[in-house]
């Protein structure tokens, strides 16, 4: 288990700036192909300046850690698109969608195959206030892979109206355990708790975030809390 890298950020800016550090760092360090990034409130305003990173964005693709299954009916709302709208313009065409529309269940398994195949390099998390990260919602278990999961009621009513979505595809604990690095964003209400168990609490199902620790290289981002 290695050490867990604190940050603590002032306001979004800092916050930004912090995300553009890890990815370059990452980026140098790890060749794998995939920057793997979340889509939430406290995530999406960090992008607008990754495009700063310039030539480390060489043969790297960018994808969202999670997609709503079925898709939502307004396209604007799937997460890869999402994603595409809060990063730069010069990076938009680095976005490859998870592909949900056929078979969801298979489409996990093929994402999970790519990325063990190409590599992630970097993944950038947000954290739930029931200590989920991309939607591994508690319980989940350490050897958890991408899959296809039901969203709580609570996390299905802060995505506002994605009607008829009930699930998502998301990565997984291993999925993510294997990237080069790892960033959790912990800003926003309602997260002193999910916080305090990732720093402090014991390796637990019911905080999805505590497995996290068993990373080499994470680091943790934290911001005000509203």
């Amino acid at each position: 288990m290695g050490d867990v890298r604190l940050v603590s950020c002032s306001d979004q800016i800092a916050l930004g700036r912090e995300t553009n550090r890890f990815v370059d760092a990452a980026l140098a360090a790890h060749p794998g192909r995939f920057v793997a990034l979340a889509v939430g409130d406290s995530t999406l305003p960090l992008y607008a300046s990754l495009d700063e990173l310039g030539p480390r964005w060489a043969g790297r693709a960018i994808t969202p850690v999670d997609e709503l299954v079925p898709p939502p009916a307004d396209p604007g709302l799937r997460f890869w698109a999402r994603l595409a709208g809060a990063l730069p313009e010069t990076l938009r065409h680095r976005v490859v969608p998870i592909e949900v529309d056929d078979d969801p269940e298979l489409g996990a398994i093929a994402l999970e195959a790519r990325l063990r195949a190409e590599g992630v390099a970097a993944v950038v998390l947000g954290l739930g206030p029931d200590g989920h990260f991309a939607f591994n919602q508690p319980p989940t278990p350490a050897d958890a892979r991408a899959r296809v999961v039901s969203l709580t009621p609570a996390n299905l009513a802060r995505l506002g109206d994605v009607d008829p979505s009930q699930s998502a595809l998301t990565l997984g604990v291993t999925t993510v355990l294997a990237a080069g690095s790892v960033l959790v964003i912990a800003a926003g209400p309602g997260k002193a708790e999910a916080l305090d168990h990732l720093r402090d609490g014991p390796e637990d199902p019911a905080w999805p975030v505590t497995w996290l620790r068993r990373h080499p290289r994470l680091s943790v981002a934290i911001g005000p809390p509203s």
